[in-house]
């Protein structure tokens, strides 16, 4: 993978490695952006893919006790049945991949100089094309059917947007945990209607079906949206809606 220049490839479930280089570059900020998000292969996996989503990030913790630790978390630390859910509300995690996500919570809470960004959603370009949208977009050009699970909330949340929130909310100060996600709280099958159509493709190859028709061996919390008020009334303004954010990510794409 191309990295960005100035950067350095780290292996973070290299304790040695990655307190050395901690060391080096005495940072005041640590962002953790590094994660296994695949829930599928949390729920299988489920003590391999801890070493990266939390020992790696607790590693990072102890090797730099006096930065700024920012860490992501997510909307599936809810069981998702009393959403929309508040930075306040008490976490419930129904799956491997929320209770990986707990975990990680509580380690940067153990230290006053910290920044949870709970998000849901999230969506961009990247090279994997990993993404919800990605996948959809790149299914339907090719003539195929993408499956949607019609009894889930998604809270979208744009990728560039998200970049520059965490870049001011370190900026101003802030500490504690924000809901760093979109300003809508939509159904799954919206959202993918939105996708297809910001794209000129057909929403008539979105398959809709209940979670439960979808063979997945982790649970997924059914209205686990994340409520941004706080996010909002903190930065002075929210994350573009995902029509625009939508239209701007198509006008952007990356040639192949």
């Amino acid at each position: 993978r191309a990295q960005l220049p100035g950067s350095v490839a780290l292996d973070l479930t290299d304790g040695a490695a990655t307190a050395r280089v901690i060391r080096d570059a005495r940072p005041d900020v640590i962002v953790v952006a590094a994660a296994n998000a695949f829930v599928e292969e949390c729920e299988r996996e489920p003590v391999a893919t801890r070493v990266i989503n939390v020992d790696a990030v607790h590693g990072v913790a102890v090797a730099a006790p006096n930065a700024v630790l920012v860490v992501f978390s997510s909307e599936y630390v809810f069981d998702g049945s009393a959403g929309a859910y508040t930075e306040d509300d008490p976490v419930a995690p129904i799956n491997e991949y929320g209770r990986q996500k707990v975990a990680v919570e509580a380690i940067a809470r153990d230290r006053t100089a910290h920044l949870v960004c709970r998000v849901s959603g999230v969506y961009g370009w990247s090279a994997a094309r990993t993404s919800f949208v990605c996948q959809l977009v790149d299914r339907l050009r090719t003539g195929q059917r993408m499956r949607v699970p019609s009894d889930q909330l998604i809270t979208p949340t744009p990728a560039p947007d998200l970049a520059r929130a965490i870049v001011q909310l370190v900026d101003s100060g802030a500490r504690g945990t924000f809901h760093a996600a979109g300003p809508e709280i939509l159904p799954r099958p919206e959202f993918a209607r939105a996708v297809a159509e910001s794209f000129g493709l057909d929403p008539a190859l979105l398959e809709v079906r209940a979670t439960a028709e979808l063979g997945l061996s982790a649970r997924r919390p059914p209205r686990a949206g994340l409520r941004t008020d706080k996010l909002r009334a903190f930065l002075g303004h929210g994350l573009s809606r995902s029509r625009d954010a939508l239209a701007a990510m198509r006008d952007t794409e990356p040639r192949a």
